[in-house]
């Protein structure tokens, strides 16, 4: 039987390299705020450690870019 556990986190995560979780289909699920207004946003979004995008001017990869 597998179940779904909660953890709510709130961090500052400057020139943070690695924050993974164990396994590689984890979902971290988050609401994210603008850092110029300070806007949070309504509705949860998803980022996997599997996911990968390009960042601009060829600098590697990211599991997400916003």
């Amino acid at each position: 039987m597998e179940g779904k556990i909660a953890l709510q986190l709130k961090a500052t995560l400057e020139n943070v390299t690695n924050l993974r979780p164990v396994g590689e289909d984890f979902r971290w699920y988050l609401k994210m705020k603008c850092g110029n207004c300070g806007e949070i946003s309504e509705k949860w979004q998803y980022i996997r450690l599997m996911d990968s995008v390009a960042l601009k001017g060829g600098r590697g990869s990211a599991s997400m870019v916003q």
